[in-house]
């Protein structure tokens, strides 16, 4: 059965609103995930900040806990202070701490002691006020009373290093500031020692100078990583957390090709599926060598033409018509030739009769022609005339020329009658009989 356009654009569209259906459906699936993958990627990021930012407390509390205890020393002993008895205690307190490359204390703004002295001597009498690295966060622990995190920042006596400072006040009156000067690299691999996970990378930077001084600066600068910040001492500390998992993530462009192959895959089965209902629906109605109305739906339009007829008090007519012949056809030219010749009838009727009537063919070389709304037998027989008339030119068929002629037994349906269809279509089948003991290639009417 030939494919008619319509129905082929008609499953095309089908298959594209499908197609585009199926992409935004894959799309908004892909991204749900993805969405929802990113953000148990930023949730465990975020758990993973908690865990560094309590491990680097714990790390810093132990260090700051040294100058908070020498403040209360210098305030009971401030009148008993000696070199020796201060570089004792400092160098006490050196040896029970950690990651400190040194202590120092400074009276007033000058600093006076420091520990271990080799390698630092040259920070003895230093007057803060004359350091401009220095002397912001000098002062700010002193007016603020509170002590004050440094750096990390180039030391006087070289290297790199963070510095605590702890304004130490004696009556309520500024007496100096003890230091702790801290090894950077070695505090920090110590405070994280314990929350290592290959999983993540992490990268640390001051807040108000934007300077990282652990990890990778990058970090910073990606999309959708984890930023969380600390507070330490008069200052904050901000983390770029990456959940590294979150790169083995199908990048957006491969779910975009994912949604196209997915979308494509199913719009091709909505057109193929579209297609074969269309012909299996085809197939149970239409007949598959002329793409007529075959015995079935010609059954189901009569129900209905006979209806209507009946409650409407009007006449419609029935045409049961054959080929002449059509068995010498076959023998002579094929059973090919013999189908082209019944498309070319089919063909050839329906373009002689009105769009509201109805051609159907039953099989072999029979047809029937119901003709709506007729007002007698004449408008039938004229009908008949003009079919025969349009069969005494040969068709073409194969590039040859075959005389087809065709016998037409008639019958009216009177409203007024209780004739059934089966009735009806059997006056027709007599009509034909009698048309072709008549000598063929001509009508007949049922009366």
């Amino acid at each position: 059965m030939p494919r008619k356009l319509s129905q082929t654009i008609k499953s095309q569209l089908i298959a594209a609103v499908v197609t585009l259906l199926a992409f935004i459906f894959c799309q908004f699936l892909l991204d749900y995930q993805r969405e929802r993958s990113e953000s148990e990627a930023y949730i465990e990021s975020a758990s993973y900040g908690s865990l560094l930012r309590a491990e680097l407390d714990r790390e810093l509390n132990s260090l700051l806990f040294i100058s908070n205890g020498f403040s209360s020393f210098i305030k009971v002993y401030r009148n008993e202070l000696k070199q020796e008895k201060m570089q004792a205690i400092l160098a006490d307190l050196w040896a029970n701490a950690h990651h400190v490359r040194n202590l120092a204390v400074a009276v007033n703004y000058k600093l006076a002691y420091v520990y271990p002295e080799q390698g630092n001597e040259q920070m003895i009498g230093v007057d803060y006020r004359e350091v401009p690295s220095q002397w912001p966060k000098v002062k700010l622990a002193i007016d603020s009373g509170q002590g004050v995190l440094d750096g990390p920042l180039n030391l006087i006596q070289g290297g790199n290093g963070m510095i605590y400072r702890f304004p130490i006040f004696v009556d309520h009156h500024y007496w100096g500031m003890m230091s702790t000067v801290i090894d950077t690299n070695s505090f920090l691999q110590a405070a994280f020692k314990d929350a290592s996970n290959p999983h993540f990378a992490f990268a640390i930077r001051t807040a108000d100078q934007k300077q990282v001084f652990f990890g990778d600066p990058t970090l910073f600068a990606q999309k959708n990583i984890f930023i969380q910040q600390s507070e330490v001492p008069n200052g904050v500390w901000e983390w770029a957390i990456d959940n590294q998992l979150r790169h083995d993530l199908p990048g957006r462009g491969l779910g975009v090709v994912l949604s196209v192959m997915i979308s494509l895959l199913v719009g091709s089965i909505a057109y193929f599926f579209a297609q074969e209902r269309y012909y299996l629906s085809a197939g149970a109605l239409m007949d598959s060598l002329t793409g007529l109305p075959n015995r079935r739906l010609l059954d189901s339009r009569l129900s209905y033409i006979h209806a209507e007829a009946k409650r409407d008090h009007k006449r419609f007519g029935i045409m049961v018509l054959d080929v002449d012949h059509f068995k010498d056809i076959n023998d002579q030219y094929g059973h090919d030739v013999g189908d082209e010749v019944i498309k070319a009838v089919a063909a050839r009727l329906k373009s002689n009769i009105r769009e509201m009537d109805t051609v159907s063919r039953l099989g072999g070389d029979e047809f029937v022609i119901v003709l709506k709304d007729q007002l007698s037998e004449q408008g039938l027989v004229i009908v008949a005339t003009k079919l025969l008339d349009v069969f005494k030119v040969p068709m073409l068929i194969n590039d040859r020329e075959i005389a087809v002629r065709l016998s037409i037994g008639l019958t009216l349906y009177e409203p007024a009658s209780e004739v059934t269809l089966k009735q009806l279509l059997k006056q027709a089948d007599m009509a034909l009989y009698k048309a072709k003991q008549s000598g063929r290639s001509t009508y007949s009417v049922w009366r």
